[in-house]
């Protein structure tokens, strides 16, 4: 089998490439949507056609459209025979994806394969570039746009670990249910998860940061550091009067922690933690990330110290920026940095 590669697309080489998106389906999902003054109900059953149909919209697709200002695109490039008889770049494949900033999400926005291509996991290939993309880069999510009718497209989107978000009957046109195409919105989670700890986890919490600050202790040759001293009951008190988030892997093990409490339009961040044998995939933007979505219309800030440089860069990476400085002893002095509202 060859093995194609998989390079990225530059925007000023690719810009309003058409992508054809046509397909031949056998059935579709039927929508059907009831509701009452108390409850809403909609079910999707799985029906056929009397024979295959060829979908193929009236418009075309193009790469970077000016909607999605902020796309990146990777794809197989080819080689065809121009107008002029020299040899000229086609286009095999490809997929686009652009952040949605606001929710932290990641939108895969085209996703194609010329036919001559398939079933040779390709487009396996290049979604896995976009599950890497979106884990580097610490989104929560990865989201997509496929069609109720478009049975080959949801059944590889469900083995790539991609579930139902929600629908939209009306998308393409008022008579979408009808006519059996109706925008169907899917969500693939980025792992591990984020979420809030419960007074259980936070044992499990403290035997983490104990583990993780051992290397911010090197960098002062001196493990008497407060993350090193808290107690239980410390930890206790401040998740009563804050938020306390954990990363949790696959087998259920905490790797990751961050917390936070609000005074007076700030919200000030701490004990940001990553098991160390998980360093360096992104987790720690994604806890910030995620620990910043349960305030609005906040200032955040939070402090390192200056031997840290890894954090802050990563900080200032993340829109953070240093304000005050406060010497504690000759050899630990700590930077204060903030990030306003947008």
């Amino acid at each position: 089998m060859n093995t194609y590669e998989i390079v990225p697309l530059p925007k000023e080489e690719w810009k309003g490439t058409p992508i054809p998106m046509r397909y031949t389906t056998e059935g579709y999902f039927d929508v059907e949507i009831r509701e009452d003054a108390d409850s809403f109900h909609v079910d999707m059953v799985k029906k056929l056609f009397d024979e295959p149909v060829l979908h193929e919209p009236d418009f075309m697709d193009g790469l970077y459209p000016d909607y999605w200002p902020g796309a990146e695109a990777w794809g197989i490039i080819g080689e065809e025979t121009g107008e002029n008889g020299l040899p000229k770049k086609k286009l095999l494949a490809c997929i686009e994806c652009c952040p949605e900033e606001w929710s932290n999400r990641l939108m895969v926005t085209e996703v194609w394969v010329a036919d001559e291509l398939h079933r040779q996991g390709i487009a396996t290939r290049m979604m896995n570039l976009v599950k890497e993309k979106a884990q580097r880069d610490g989104r929560r999510a990865i989201m997509l746009e496929t069609q109720s009718c478009n049975l080959h497209a949801i059944a590889f989107y469900r083995s790539q670990g991609f579930r139902l978000l929600g629908i939209d009957s009306c998308c393409y046109g008022n008579f979408d249910i009808a006519r059996h195409e109706v925008r169907i919105n899917l969500v693939y989670y980025i792992r591990p998860d984020v979420v809030r700890a419960t007074k259980e986890d936070l044992k499990e919490i403290l035997d983490l940061q104990y583990l993780a600050y051992q290397s911010e202790a090197a960098l002062f040759g001196n493990k008497d550091i407060p993350p090193l001293k808290e107690t239980l009951s410390e930890l206790e008190e401040e998740f009563e009067n804050g938020i306390v988030l954990k990363m949790v892997s696959e087998d259920g093990k905490i790797i990751g922690s961050v917390r936070s409490c609000a005074k007076d339009k700030t919200a000030y961040i701490g004990k940001l933690m990553v098991h160390p044998d998980f360093r360096g995939k992104g987790y720690g933007s994604k806890l910030l990330r995620e620990i910043e979505c349960y305030y609005v219309d906040t200032r955040y800030e939070l402090f390192t110290s200056t031997r840290s440089v890894d954090n802050i860069r990563l900080y200032e990476k993340l829109g953070y920026k240093i304000f005050d400085e406060k010497k504690i002893t000759d050899e630990l002095v700590f930077v204060y940095m903030e990030k306003m509202p947008v």
